[in-house]
């Protein structure tokens, strides 16, 4: 029986939010349709995310083939997670589906009270958040984005509440931001409240990670079932919530960040980095890694200052720990200056700081603590700096993540097999780093580590 029972409308869905749950440490699995359901093959499995194409269907169908997923998913016993992942830009039979999902929770007979379908549109990774009852896409409504020019589409309407509310014979009720913000104890009264004025589908504003995490927190003890209807977050979030980390395998799921460019491209990607996960990075100052009575302690200022599992354990997802040379435009050195100072050549003065964040990152590694399981690097120079450190004898090519930012394994050297995504300091978009470290992520989170590891080697 799986501890998180998943219905999703499209394949990628499915796999979206198995690779979400991966990330927390869970195991997920995907099943590709309600007639091919075996509960035995999927034994042992933490998430199963059943698909049934039905985002394109008529409601009439889309409605069937939810009741049947469900009901196939619910045959091996009561689910900690109930979920009904939805589209991240509101597309399909949203209003059927949920109901559906509601109908075959009811019928179960599995809890003795009528479900709740709890709907939080928002994926802040994603720059998807919903305020006001709309859904806004990289700061733009989604019913004014190019998104809603799309032939399956169907978006009649500018906010999410009234959608669900055209779409469903059932009550809806909307939760503001407002009350979100206010702490989970607010927000489960007024959840409660509105349940027992006869909502069966309740839309929540959410606008963060944590806004999501405060939503899950509130429902983590309710006496009825919750259906959450998401894109992935807030499905994560009802997962930690009411399973949490101690029940889960001990995995090296966090990624080692060591950044070396120095673009305004760069800083936006970071920028983005620390909106969409946990991170505890440190800039480097690289004047004193150039100075050789300077360069010891630097370097042992930058590991103790990332060296604080806690931030990151905390906020209870995969996170982020490194180091970078800037984080404002004023950060910015001249290396011509640093080189004339200790009367040596650009080369040399450039060659002096990669070579210092590598000792950081190969120090960083060896912290147990900090569950390192992958290595992030931007920037040519210090990812061969970083690969001489390790002594890796090469890379193991395994894909692309997207033009110019490459998937593999180092060779070889102290942390042999090490995943890896490394990647130019002009390439990608605003949200490039964060799709780096999301696939990353996701790759390593299956690597199932004992708790009494040291370190990745």
């Amino acid at each position: 029986m799986p501890r998180i029972a998943i219905v999703a409308d499209d394949l990628t869905g499915a796999n979206a939010n198995g690779a979400l749950l991966a990330g927390k440490g869970f195991t997920a699995a995907t099943c590709l349709a309600p007639e091919v359901w075996e509960g035995d093959a999927f034994a042992g499995i933490d998430a199963v995310a059943l698909t049934t194409d039905s985002r394109l269907l008529p409601a009439a169908e889309a409605r069937r083939r939810v009741r049947t997923g469900f009901r196939a998913l619910l045959t091996h016993g009561k689910p900690a997670v109930l979920a009904k992942r939805i589209d991240s830009t509101l597309r399909g039979n949203l209003g059927p589906e949920i109901e559906a999902a509601l109908e075959a929770i009811d019928a179960s007979g599995l809890w003795p009270e009528p479900a709740l379908a709890v709907v939080v549109p928002a994926f802040p990774g994603s720059q998807r958040i919903a305020v006001g009852g709309y859904l806004l896409v990289n700061g733009v409504p989604l019913v004014r984005s190019p998104i809603a020019r799309e032939p399956t589409a169907n978006l009649d309407t500018a906010q999410f509440v009234d959608l669900l509310t055209r779409q469903s014979r059932l009550q809806v009720a909307w939760v503001p931001l407002a009350t979100v913000l206010e702490g989970r104890e607010v927000l489960r009264r007024q959840i409660l409240a509105q349940r027992a004025g006869g909502a069966r589908i309740v839309a929540c504003d959410a606008v963060t990670d944590e806004d999501i995490a405060t939503i899950a927190a509130a429902l983590r003890e309710v006496p009825f079932p919750v259906v959450a209807a998401d894109p992935g977050p807030f499905t994560a979030a009802m997962a930690d919530a009411r399973i949490g980390a101690a029940s889960r395998a001990e995995l090296h799921n966090n990624v080692l960040l060591v950044v070396g460019s120095v673009t305004a491209l760069m800083r936006r990607q970071m920028e983005a980095l620390r909106l969409a996960r946990p991170c505890t990075i440190t800039r480097v100052d690289c004047s004193a890694l150039v100075d050789p009575a300077r360069r010891e302690g630097a370097v042992a200022e930058a590991v103790a200052a990332v060296s604080v599992p806690g931030a990151v354990a905390r906020a209870g997802s995969a996170g982020v720990y490194g180091v970078c040379t800037v984080e404002r435009a004023e950060d910015v050195l001249s290396l011509e200056t640093l080189a004339a100072r200790h009367g040596i050549d650009v080369p040399q003065a450039s060659m002096r700081i990669n070579s210092g964040l590598a000792e950081i990152a190969e120090a960083l590694l060896g912290v147990p603590g900090l569950r390192l399981g992958g290595l992030y690097t931007s920037g040519g120079d210090v990812t061969v700096a970083v690969a001489h450190r390790f002594r890796a004898l090469g890379f193991s090519v395994r894909d692309e993540v997207f033009p110019l930012a490459v998937y593999g394994h180092l060779l070889g050297g102290r942390f042999p097999d090490l995943p890896m995504v490394t990647k130019g300091g002009f390439v990608g978009d605003s949200a490039g780093m964060v799709r780096c470290i999301d696939y990353l992520v996701t790759k390593i989170s299956s690597q199932v580590k004992p708790a009494d590891n040291q370190g990745v080697s």
